[in-house]
């Protein structure tokens, strides 16, 4: 019986590496959630896929993602999309079924503005990595998504950003107010 389960397991696994790295996340993070799998074998999954090695280095900041307020919009509207497809709490556990709807919601949305490599513009996530990690900081507390009382939207704030911790969504029309008066 427990064979298996352990067989279940890595089918289940090997499904979402191939769901994850599809989309070009990052081995290393792919890592968080695929258990049975080993690097090596993620990387050589990406490899077959993309016929390409996968990306390598520092894994992105939660706190360095937005360049902009404008910014935020587009992350809390993707950090919305993962919360309403959530099937439990954004608090526990990747929901990867969530993840990849999300993204693939997100994409069909803006997909001119997906961009694999540097540089970035101020659609943020411009990809799967920066996806994955404004989930975890969801997941983690780094990042929330209240409800503004003020404009009826949904807003993130991220702990330890350069950003004040308000909806910018009203900042930026208080701000197109102010021009548009004087």
């Amino acid at each position: 019986m427990s064979n298996h389960c352990a067989f279940a397991a890595r089918l289940k696994d090997q499904y979402w590496a191939y769901q994850l790295l599809k989309r070009k996340l990052r081995t290393k993070l792919a890592s968080r959630a695929i258990k049975t799998l080993r690097p090596k074998d993620l990387c050589n999954l990406y490899f077959s896929l993309h016929r390409e090695s996968p990306v390598a280095g520092l894994v992105p900041s939660i706190t360095a993602m937005p360049q902009s307020r404008e910014s935020f919009l587009y992350m809390a509207l993707f950090a919305s999309i993962y919360r309403s497809a959530c099937s439990g709490a954004i608090r526990a556990e990747i929901d990867l079924n969530a993840m990849v709807f999300a993204w693939d919601t997100f994409c069909a949305l803006y997909p001119s503005h997906i961009q694999e490599r540097r540089p970035f513009g101020r659609i943020r996530p411009a990809n799967f990595d920066e996806a994955w990690i404004i989930v975890e900081a969801l997941r983690d507390g780094l990042a929330e998504l209240p409800y503004c009382t003020t404009c009826h939207t949904p807003y993130l704030i991220i702990h330890g950003c350069k950003y004040q911790q308000v909806c910018q969504m009203c900042v930026l029309n208080q701000i197109s107010k102010t021009i548009i008066n004087t």
